[in-house]
């Protein structure tokens, strides 16, 4: 299950999207530190169809949590080399150009 929340400005749509177990959480590693803010990332919930159908119509996108970004990879929107681990989670933004 996924914690989102779609932000528009123009033509831009920014998808914030987070496995929804780790909502509220610090994660931090040497400099690197990131907190999963509720008031970010978590407005709706959805499973992996809706939030695929989401990431399809996004043009920005910001995902925390190990399950969303083994899905962004397996559907290869990103490469695994492109992926930050902060923590024991995975962190990767995407911006497409259209």
């Amino acid at each position: 299950m996924f914690s989102y929340k779609v932000f528009k400005e123009g033509d831009d749509v920014l998808l914030a999207i987070c496995d929804t177990d780790i909502v509220g959480q610090n994660f931090e590693q040497g400099d690197l530190e990131i907190h999963v803010s509720k008031n970010f990332y978590s407005e709706n919930e959805c499973k992996k169809a809706q939030a695929l159908k989401l990431i399809k119509e996004a043009t920005i996108i910001n995902a925390v949590g190990n399950e969303i970004i083994n899905l962004l990879i397996d559907e290869n929107i990103v490469h695994k080399d492109n992926v930050l681990k902060i923590g024991k989670v995975l962190h990767a933004q995407v911006v497409s150009m259209r």
